[in-house]
């Protein structure tokens, strides 16, 4: 078997998950993007200590899809800044909504409100 035969072998189980996502969208309508002081860690340099402060970040999300308008919220380090008025795509996984950023990198995002549009 060539090398080129057995790299594609390897690779067709990662091209098999890839295509296995069902790509959504979404009008993003509004993003909060916050940071609040979580508290401070101290650590001892020499004879002294050393205080660092903390901070939390968060990133809530309205989006529209479909019938209904979701609050998504992410937690963690690296926030995705999103276009306000234009569409994304994302996927599912269990309970969450999965949005890649340029560099391919997931952010999850989990529901924590969603209306059903009303006909106007």
């Amino acid at each position: 078997m060539s090398l080129r035969a057995a790299r594609l072998i390897l690779l067709l189980p990662i091209l098999a998950a890839a295509s296995d996502k069902h790509w959504e969208t979404a009008k993003v309508i509004s993003q909060d993007l916050n940071s609040q002081p979580a508290g401070a860690y101290a650590a001892p340099i020499g004879n002294g200590t050393v205080a660092v402060p903390l901070y939390r970040t968060s990133n809530t999300v309205l989006v529209e899809v479909g019938e209904y308008e979701m609050r998504w919220v992410e937690s963690g380090r690296a926030a995705i800044v999103l276009p306000v008025h234009d569409e994304i795509r994302f996927y599912r996984e269990k309970d969450a909504f999965i949005v890649l950023d340029s560099k391919n990198h997931k952010h999850k995002f989990t529901l924590i409100g969603m209306t059903k549009k009303t006909a106007q």
